[in-house]
């Protein structure tokens, strides 16, 4: 190893450290919350605003900066927000459960992602906000990718080795190993 490789490792070293030290304090922080984090897990400025006890994390989850994890409703006797091993989410992506969103493990979001599993009532003669929330589970299965932009909602499955292109609102499930693109999102092909 060169005199410059050590500068360079020292360097990134330096600057990786208070991002580092200030992930390990908000794990801390929401831990104590209730929020239960696996080992290994990195989290950047997300937001919580509420419910903290109704998100699981497994080991090796990555959360970048803006990620908001929001569960709404009564305390519930399992997490609302499950993310399994070695998920990567990008910043500003957002997972709006009052039911239940499950991401299996080694997923990952793209930057600016909106997944929910519930939407407002629209029966007629009566204001939507007075109307109650229509919740269905949604389930991203082991190893899928979702782009940047990408929209799921309520009731949806997304299959292990699925692909999800950037701006896709998925509305229907996504068969495992398929590739799909578009608003509403429909398969265009499949994984080799």
């Amino acid at each position: 190893m060169t005199n410059g490789d050590r500068g360079r490792r020292w360097v990134n070293l330096a600057l990786r450290l208070p991002e580092s030290i200030a992930s390990r304090a908000r794990i801390l922080a929401y831990r104590m919350m209730g929020m239960r984090i696996g080992s290994r897990c990195r989290l950047g400025r997300i937001r919580v605003p509420r419910n903290p006890w109704d998100v699981c994390l497994a080991d090796g989850v990555a959360l970048e900066a803006d990620v908001v994890l929001l569960s709404t409703g009564e305390r519930a006797n399992r997490p609302r927000i499950s993310i399994g091993a070695n998920v990567y989410v990008n910043r500003h992506s957002h997972l709006d459960a009052s039911l239940s969103i499950v991401v299996g493990r080694g997923v990952m979001i793209g930057p600016f992602c909106y997944i929910t599993d519930h939407d407002h009532g629209t029966r007629p003669g009566a204001a939507v906000r007075e109307q109650p929330l229509v919740a269905v589970p949604v389930t991203i299965e082991d190893d899928a990718w979702l782009g940047a932009g990408a929209c799921v909602l309520k009731g949806v499955r997304i299959g292990a080795g699925a692909v999800v292109g950037a701006g896709a609102v998925v509305t229907h499930d996504v068969p495992a190993g398929a590739i799909a693109a578009g608003v509403p999102a429909r398969v265009i092909g499949w994984r080799e």
